[in-house]
């Protein structure tokens, strides 16, 4: 396995513990509005979008 790898996967490995753990509501403020829901959800919706733009710029 390549170090890439095992980054990515131990990195993955910690945002399913921080998602598994996040309990409860939260609000985000966006730049024009106020986003609500569930912790553990904003936070996956967060890491997808990181994803796609590091994919993006890759």
């Amino acid at each position: 396995m390549s170090k890439k790898m095992i980054w990515a996967l131990l990195m993955l490995a910690l945002v399913v513990i921080v998602v598994v753990l996040s309990r409860g509501n939260t609000e985000v403020n966006l730049l024009f509005t106020k986003v609500s829901g569930m912790k553990s959800l904003i936070f996956l919706a967060f890491t997808a979008w990181g994803v796609v733009i590091g994919l993006l710029l890759k």
